[in-house]
């Protein structure tokens, strides 16, 4: 366990500097790449927003629809520390906890820096989804932020990441540059912010906010913490990945 902790806070440094970095350069240098669909109506978001099904509309689940625990994340795809998360944290929670049925792990997108490249990597995991890879999706552009965030042709590298990863790399591209999810990952962002949300990543377990980077063991024990409280947490269904 503390070596997990360790390293976990080993990398942290190196990767608050890089995403700093990160952050400027795509402000300055890379406002303009964003997918060539023009942005939804206003109509339109309030209609996801609005659904009675919003909350599982909006996000990506993994683990059974009735599982006692729900924990979910709000994160940005060129935040340094969500990225420090999605690679070193949430494989493990997923793996240990979601697909073992413990709990169900709802992921939403919320980009802070709106029409930024992360809304791109935002949509591409989702695209990815529709071939059965959100999630696999998601940890090569969270563990490679600087490289496709820097990128002239963001969604050219994605279509790279994709075809590494087996998929239909042009069927990916498409989807992403004809705008299939961008509706969707703008409303999550504003469900976040309509949650008060401000800074990612953010999550919530069963009800309670958490803030900020943890490491596995620190999640796991909240989690766990949870469990201990919560009625038939022991009498988990067979477990579900959505994506």
């Amino acid at each position: 366990m503390a070596n997990s902790q360790s390293k976990f806070y080993g990398f942290l440094g190196l990767i608050l500097v890089a995403g700093a970095a990160l952050i400027g350069y795509v402000a300055l240098s890379n406002r303009g790449a964003t997918a060539e669909a023009g942005a939804p109506d206003a109509l339109t978001l309030q209609r996801l927003l609005d659904s009675e099904t919003a909350a599982e509309d909006l996000g990506v689940a993994r683990g059974p629809s009735d599982a006692p625990i729900v924990v979910e994340e709000y994160a940005d795809y060129l935040c340094a520390a969500c990225g420090m998360v999605a690679t070193l944290t949430i494989p493990q929670i997923l793996e240990n906890y979601a697909d073992a049925g413990k709990i169900r792990f709802v992921f939403y997108d919320f980009p802070l820096n709106p029409g930024s490249p992360a809304e791109l990597g935002a949509q591409a995991a989702r695209c990815a989804g529709d071939q059965g890879a959100f999630w696999a999706m998601q940890r090569v552009l969270m563990s490679r932020q600087r490289e496709w965030g820097m990128a002239r042709d963001v969604v050219g590298v994605i279509r790279q990441y994709a075809d590494a990863l087996s998929l239909d790399g042009r069927a990916v591209e498409d989807c992403v540059d004809r705008g299939v999810y961008r509706a969707v990952v703008m409303a999550s962002g504003q469900r976040a912010r309509q949650l008060g949300l401000n800074q990612t990543p953010t999550f919530i377990i069963n009800g309670r906010v958490v803030l900020g980077m943890m490491g596995y063991d620190r999640f796991a024990q909240l989690i766990e913490a949870e469990l201990a409280s919560s009625p038939g947490a022991g009498e988990a269904s067979d477990p579900a990945r959505d994506q």
